[in-house]
């Protein structure tokens, strides 16, 4: 299975994503509309960084979608997040996608057959939070 992950959106989801995806382990490559966030991309992070937008397939094509295993589309635009996850699948059935969403009642998006996990920043905070207290709570009683 490719070690190939294309994200989609070089911001702050973007950049946590591609620091976790542990560089010796993944090949990660960034796919940023903004010109000034593609040259504040942290290099170290990212195997390459194509500019543009990702809904276009020339610019997505760029990015090797058929080589990749998973596309992470984490813009602050759940639309543009969509679009992503749909032209993935068009390159490859078998690439895994997830799309970050925006707002609650957004998780439905799930049972789109372009979209394989949602992710929703807020409620993964909210649970990391409550993982913690409930930690810190029972360890010192």
């Amino acid at each position: 299975m490719s070690k190939r992950i294309i994200i989609v959106g070089g911001g702050r989801v973007g950049h946590h994503a591609a620091a976790e995806l542990v560089p010796d382990k993944y090949t990660v490559t960034v796919v940023e509309r903004d010109p000034e966030q593609c040259s504040s991309f942290p290099g170290h992070l990212a195997h390459e960084i194509v500019g543009g937008d990702g809904t276009d397939p020339e610019v997505f094509e760029r990015a090797d979608p058929a080589s990749a295993a998973a596309v992470l589309a984490v813009t602050d635009n759940v639309e543009t997040n969509l679009a992503v996850c749909e032209l993935a699948k068009e390159y490859s059935e078998d690439i895994w996608t997830m799309v970050r969403i925006a707002r609650d009642g957004e998780q439905d998006y799930a049972h789109l057959g372009h979209v394989d996990n949602v992710i929703y920043p807020p409620a993964i905070a909210a649970k990391v939070a409550v993982e913690r207290v409930e930690a810190n709570l029972s360890s010192s009683s």
